[in-house]
């Protein structure tokens, strides 16, 4: 089962620069800007100030969207994050600029960068990690300038493999700059259906690989001395280096040629602005004058001229300094310039195919989740609206530098359990600012009394005295924090960086209890692998759950899935398949399932399962054929807490998968249990999960 979520996305790349990136974008963005209505731009890393590609397609699409909106972070910047806090921290700060993008756009228009040193740093392909992280497919470019057909299905292939190694997804790899024999191979290709994804091969066309004065200009010291402003698009067709007597000169002079000479030629200017002027020579592109600044008469000259008809430009290097640099500037589509566009849309259009790309923005596709990704939405929804999250574990740093930055990042409150003494000393003494957070003290006597009051209330049937009440509030500072969220000080409690889970949670399950409807808690870690994210449960809480007990588990996590926007597709683990075994274990699973679908008869339930028949689409095509949830569960409930605990650490050892957890589930009010071995990562991950619960208690 795939769901039926449409591409919102795209981001178009190149294998090597000066491939031909924005043909392949104006081409696209034509084809988008006829369905969608509003188009955001965006691209993650930023080179310069003013991009001239954003703005070029700004200007062609009529996008309304600021220029700043659409510029993600600066490159110097992301390698400083790189450097210090690492690729994960990067691909979450510009996750955030998309998401932002996200909630005001029908679709995100991604733009690739130059970033050859990262990439080399990072050992894989930058822009296509970002392709990954952002959930969008990738439009892809390549030149086979000077590479003959052969080597067309192999320039395919691996940069294919290479993709789809890194965990994206393909929209259309497009070959650039093709020659005959080599757009043949291409007809081959598509005819034999070599590839599983779109294909497509435009021809080489001149005029989008002469240079413009423009070009010149934005990457050589020149002044711009004489001529129109509309003369800065003029295509220089070629480039001659001038030291020839003006006759001979204008024998040999081509059509739009550009002359580079010396300062002094004043005569080979003349004779330019001359032939520029007559039908009977050809029309040069402009003239460069090289070296020493010529007489100011001379400026003034053409300064009085009513029309210059060809630009004139000067710089102080001489020729054979600038020659080499003419063969290394690259020739881009810029603002207005109505030639280059018209031409590289007419390419699109005509060669490839528009329709089967229109077909596939249609097709329902299993949508990418990377950790990064699930970490900024779970802010994202907790920042919504700011929740108290009790933390009474203060003497461990981690909890404080963790307090520290879920207040700068506005994601919580939190409620430091602790004196307001030692919480100032402690905060000078790592150099942190917790003012903003807020405290309760835990010698405070008057909170002592009302929570020793609460607590004896609600455990007096197990023989529980007023005075073990009080003892066990004071001594206790888990339960004096468990007391306040009962009492409604705080929304949320996260506790286990230094204490046990039986510490953390047996004051839950006694005084918060479970919630209606739900005769047990239980827990579930939130698996994120390279692109999905996956839930597993119950590994930290019930050793044996009876089928009654395990299709509840199932309806929590079920619940807690949806609470993250994870699409439920449940599998009721066993170690058979449908009805291919027999025994009381089975049984059980199949009773829990049935108990399952009778109370969420929506619900897409497959169990008994295998692990690898839920997961795998091949092997669920031999095991359980046509089954909705068979390689595509989202959900796994293990049948034991054996089984659920050793699954979740061998998939997070073996893989490399973010194990978020364990989130407790079933509670009036959520509480959760951190590792005693959880980085500062971990408690902020975990903190704002319990916001997000809290939110929907209180809803």
């Amino acid at each position: 089962m795939t769901p039926n979520k449409r591409i919102e996305s795209l981001y178009v790349t190149s294998r090597e620069p000066g491939a031909g990136s924005m043909v392949l974008a104006l081409g696209l963005m034509s084809l988008l800007r006829r369905r969608y209505g509003r188009i955001a731009l965006f691209r993650p890393l930023v080179f310069e100030e003013r991009d001239r590609d954003l703005e070029t397609l700004r200007r062609e699409f009529g996008l309304s969207q600021s220029p700043k909106s659409s510029r993600g972070i600066g490159i110097e910047e992301a390698e400083r994050i790189v450097a210090e806090e690492g690729l994960s921290v990067l691909m979450e700060r510009i996750l955030e600029h998309y998401e932002a993008l996200n909630a005001e756009a029908d679709f995100i228009f991604c733009l690739g960068s130059r970033v050859e040193g990262l990439n080399r740093e990072l050992g894989m392909d930058l822009n296509i990690e970002l392709a990954k992280n952002l959930s969008a497919p990738v439009a892809g470019v390549f030149s086979m300038a000077g590479e003959g057909p052969e080597a067309l299905e192999e320039s395919f292939g691996l940069w294919s493999a290479a993709i789809r190694r890194q965990g994206a997804e393909i929209f259309l790899l497009c070959a650039n700059r093709c020659c005959e024999e080599v757009q043949e191979a291409m007809g081959l290709i598509r005819q034999e259906g070599l590839f599983d994804f779109p294909t497509a091969c435009l021809p080489r066309v001149e005029a989008l690989e002469w240079l413009s004065i423009e070009d010149l200009m934005e990457h050589l010291p020149l002044e711009w001395v004489a001529g129109e402003p509309r003369q800065r698009l003029n295509y220089l067709q070629s480039i001659r280096v001038g030291t020839l007597h003006l006759q001979s000169l204008l024998k040999e002079f081509k059509p739009y040629e550009f002359l580079v000479t010396a300062s002094d030629r004043a005569d080979l200017l003349t004779g330019l602005l001359l032939s520029a002027q007559s039908v009977a020579t050809p029309m040069p592109a402009g003239i460069l004058l090289c070296g020493p600044r010529p007489d100011e008469a001379l400026f003034r000259l053409l300064e009085g001229l009513d029309d210059v008809p060809i630009p004139v430009l000067y710089t102080n290097k001489y020729e054979y300094e600038l020659a080499p640099s003419f063969f290394e500037i690259k020739p881009g589509i810029r603002p207005g310039d109505r030639r280059r566009i018209d031409t590289a849309l007419e390419l699109f259009e005509s060669h490839i195919d528009t329709e089967e790309l229109q077909q596939r923005l249609s097709e329902p596709r299993e949508p990418i989740v990377t950790p990064a990704m699930f970490r900024v939405r779970i802010f994202e929804q907790a920042k919504r609206e700011l929740k108290r999250i009790l933390l009474p574990e203060i003497e461990d740093d981690r909890i404080l530098k963790a307090a520290e930055s879920l207040l700068r990042r506005k994601v919580v409150i939190p409620v430091l359990v602790g004196s307001e003494e030692e919480i100032r000393r402690r905060e000078r003494l790592l150099g942190l600012d917790l003012t903003a957070a807020e405290r309760v003290d835990p010698a405070d006597e008057k909170l002592i009394e009302r929570f020793a009051d609460l607590y004896y209330a609600e455990r007096k049937h197990k023989g529980v005295t007023r005075e073990m009440a009080r003892d066990r509030v004071s001594a206790n500072k888990t339960l004096f924090a468990t007391m306040a969220l009962y009492d409604g000080r705080a929304d949320g409690l996260v506790s286990g960086a230094i204490h046990s889970t039986r510490d953390t949670i047996s004051p839950a399950l006694q005084v918060i209890k479970t919630k209606e409807g739900y005769p047990l808690a239980s827990s579930c870690f939130f698996m994120c692998l390279p692109t999905r994210v996956l839930v597993y449960a119950d590994c930290a809480v019930n050793p044996e759950p009876t089928a009654d007990e395990l299709a509840v588990i199932a309806l929590e996590t079920v619940e807690t899935a949806e609470r993250f926007g994870i699409e439920p597709r449940v599998a009721m683990l066993s170690y058979s398949t449908g009805d291919s075994g027999v025994g009381p274990d089975v049984e059980k699973v199949r009773r829990a399932t049935e108990l399952l679908q009778k109370r969420r008869p929506d619900l897409p339930v497959a169990g008994p399962i295998q692990y690898d028949a839920a997961i795998d689409p091949e092997v669920a095509k031999i095991k359980m054929p046509d089954n909705p949830v068979a390689g595509h569960a989202t959900i796994f409930i293990f049948p034991d807490l054996d089984t659920g605990n050793i699954a979740y650490k061998a998939v997070q050892r073996s893989s490399g998968a973010v194990a978020v957890g364990p989130v407790m589930q079933g509670l009036r009010k959520p509480v959760n249990d951190l590792s005693r071995g959880c980085t500062i990562d971990d408690i902020i991950d975990t903190v704002a999960i319990t916001a997000i619960q809290a939110q929907e208690e209180e809803a």
